[in-house]
């Protein structure tokens, strides 16, 4: 599955990539507190908060929409097959072990994320601290400073 992952991603509408950003802080968020759930670490969240955490960010994924505040936040098409894409690498390379697919997964994930870019990423945090009340704010800085080591961000 050989693709342009840079011009796949940046041909993406602005609108569309303000979308994603606001999908990628929290699938990214909620991958951090699965980590550290499963890891017992000591900043982990509570059972009950994990739980709550990774349904809303899988019903995200697997929905292609968002609950923020009064509206539904959907993808265009394009955008819905390009991040379908995305999940495949990730399904493949994470969940069934598949080292191409991972590989695959990290390049396509890396020209996603500088797509998107970090002011995006940044925005897409406080709408989500303001409107989403599954993810604890305080873990949201774990999922920005996971997307800020993966793109080599230094802010």
């Amino acid at each position: 599955m050989a693709h342009d992952w840079n011009a796949l991603f940046t041909s993406l509408p602005s609108d569309e990539l303000d979308k994603v950003a606001l999908l990628r802080m929290i699938e990214c968020t909620n991958g951090v507190i699965q980590h550290l759930f499963r890891d017992e670490a000591a900043d982990a969240l509570s059972v009950e908060e994990t739980r709550i955490a990774m349904k809303f960010s899988m019903g995200c994924i697997k929905n292609m929409s968002i609950p923020l505040g009064d509206e539904m936040i959907t993808f265009a098409p394009a955008t819905a097959d390009a991040i379908g894409l995305l999940r495949e690498l990730y399904v493949s390379g994470v969940k069934n072990g598949n080292q191409a697919a991972l590989a695959e997964f990290f390049v396509a994930s890396e020209a996603n994320l500088r797509a998107v870019g970090l002011e995006r990423i940044e925005a897409a945090k406080r709408q989500i601290f303001y409107h989403i009340y599954e993810l604890p704010p305080h873990t949201l800085d774990w999922g920005l400073d996971y997307i800020r080591g993966f793109v080599g961000a230094s802010k």
